[in-house]
């Protein structure tokens, strides 16, 4: 099969409910994503949504190969109560060479499993979604938290500093300034969910913007100050 993955390419194996809300997310993220399911009718549901949609068994070595799994930057493996599917998808995934393999998990001893076999990110959605909730409590500038890998969140947050406002995204140029993408506005409530350059942030705007958990968290700091 032709290579179908692009610079920050995104697989996701298996499309249940976790893992059809990770492909949204990303696609909200303006991400290229690949999606694996072995049911036909979920795969129809949503290939006009995706770069790529596949019917395949995530469970089966020479199909992951031929989508070459191995060369996305990051693959989620997503099936649900599978337990043994999800072994057996991230081990391979693993020996076929993804580097970047995040892997749902059901239970706690679900996650050991996952971590011993080479899985490089495990989630929880109950633990994880405890945890954010105390993180949002903790900062509570931060409306919506989402750790796409173990090297990249997307965050929905509000805009404090006045050095900001009344800017234009060229201007500000988050990208070169911040290493960070801004991907919507929400200004009044109204989200604009393809920000131009000539786009301006007022005061009270919230922006959502994805990059390496470590210029989201500094960028997120730098708009926290009320100068």
């Amino acid at each position: 099969m032709a290579n179908l993955h692009q610079q920050q390419s995104f697989a996701v194996l298996g499309l249940g409910k976790f893992g059809m809300a990770l492909t949204m997310a990303l696609l909200q993220a303006n991400q290229d994503v690949l999606v694996v399911d072995s049911n036909e009718e979920v795969i129809n549901d949503v290939a006009h949504l995706v770069t790529h949609a596949v019917i395949a068994d995530a469970t089966d070595e020479d199909e992951l190969r031929d989508l070459d799994i191995g060369s996305f930057d990051h693959v989620f493996v997503t099936l649900g109560e599978n337990v043994e599917g999800s072994i057996i998808t991230t081990m391979l995934a693993k020996k076929i060479g993804a580097p970047d393999v995040t892997t749902r998990a059901n239970n706690h001893n679900h996650r050991l499993v996952l971590e011993k076999i080479g899985a490089d990110h495990v989630v929880e959605p109950e633990q994880d979604m405890a945890r954010q909730l105390i993180f949002r409590k903790l900062h509570p500038n931060i409306v919506n938290y989402f750790k796409l890998s173990k090297h990249v969140s997307l965050v929905e947050v509000s805009v404090k500093n006045p050095h900001f406002f009344n800017k234009s995204l060229g201007e500000l140029d988050f990208r070169k300034n911040y290493d960070v993408n801004i991907i919507g506005i929400i200004h009044n409530g109204k989200l604009n969910q393809v920000p131009l350059a000539a786009d301006v942030i007022n005061p009270h705007d919230q922006i959502t913007l994805i990059g390496s958990n470590e210029a989201v968290q500094k960028i997120n700091e730098i708009l926290q100050e009320e100068k």
